[in-house]
């Protein structure tokens, strides 16, 4: 289970304030910035790598020293976090004013193994509101005192966690890929809540308002697949829910899963499933 012994929400500190925790904290330190800061790790442990790829990142590469440690100097900006690992070194300075969203949580290890969240290091969410709205909300819960709260924040911390880790893997910043992921995956909702619909490529082209060579290129990008067998995947889905209820004929479940021949869809039913829908039906009647 997730716990957190301290978290805040748009968090004040006096203007340039600084924090040096040497060997860090027992637990782990989500932060979000709200304003400028910059941040210093040790100099050796730093994969250059992974800010390479930002441009607009400021990295001073001349050492600075502390403690007879050497450390390397970059700025954080508005929009970034960093997850910090129990015993790292946590040092950091706002350049003005300091402002930021935090969950201090501690976790069995085996919770957090693999989390693909690079730790100690800097990272920019292409799309930060999620996050900064879990963070709002696990305070709330945090103060609050209500029933069962320490559930509730162990489901807000994993879905912070979860909610950053996809949002790594999308473009960063407020740019025309970004803006087309937000779209597309609320178009995707959409019709893969209403998957019995019929979903024709001119149609999803109209309500996307993209090209069809645009269309095809940014929803495999986001999302792995084709729209068509996104599609026949959610219907397939809806079909073996629908083979449970005895009351219903197979050519029945075939078109309220959106199959408007019978042929066709027992055919991709038993290419998608090794079965037939009657087979299926029989399995889970047992």
């Amino acid at each position: 289970m997730f716990r957190t012994d301290y978290c805040g929400y748009n968090f004040h500190n006096p203007d340039r304030d600084t924090i040096y925790r040497p060997e860090g904290r027992g637990d782990y330190l989500f932060l979000h910035l709200a304003s400028k800061m910059d941040f210093y790790f040790p100099y050796e442990s730093v994969d250059m790598s992974v800010y390479d790829q930002d441009d607009d990142r400021e990295i001073d590469t001349k050492p600075v020293y502390r403690d007879g440690i050497k450390l390397l100097r970059v700025t954080g900006r508005p929009g970034d976090c960093i997850l910090y690992s129990p015993g790292s070194l946590q040092y950091y300075q706002a350049q003005k004013r300091f402002i930021n969203s935090f969950a201090h949580f501690t976790c069995e290890p085996s919770e957090i193994q693999g989390v693909q969240i690079p730790l100690n290091t800097i990272f920019r969410p292409a799309d930060d509101e999620q996050i900064i709205e879990i963070l709002r909300k696990l305070q709330f819960e945090y103060l609050s005192k209500q029933i069962r709260r320490e559930r509730m924040i162990d489901l807000l911390i994993r879905e912070l966690i979860i909610t950053a880790e996809r949002s790594l893997s999308l473009p960063t910043g407020v740019n025309e890929q970004a803006v087309n992921y937000s779209m597309l995956t609320a178009f995707r909702v959409e019709m893969l809540n209403n998957c019995s619909d019929e979903w024709t490529i001119d149609k999803m082209c109209a309500l996307t308002n993209l090209g069809r060579s645009q269309f095809y290129h940014y929803y495999r990008t986001f999302f792995y697949t084709s729209p068509k067998d996104d599609l026949l995947a959610a219907r397939i889905d809806k079909a073996k829910h629908l083979l449970t209820n005895q009351e219903l004929h197979i050519a029945e479940v075939a078109e309220q899963s959106g199959f408007t021949n019978i042929y066709h869809f027992n055919r991709y039913f038993k290419r998608e499933c090794g079965m037939t829908p009657g087979e299926y039906r029989r399995i889970t009647k047992r």
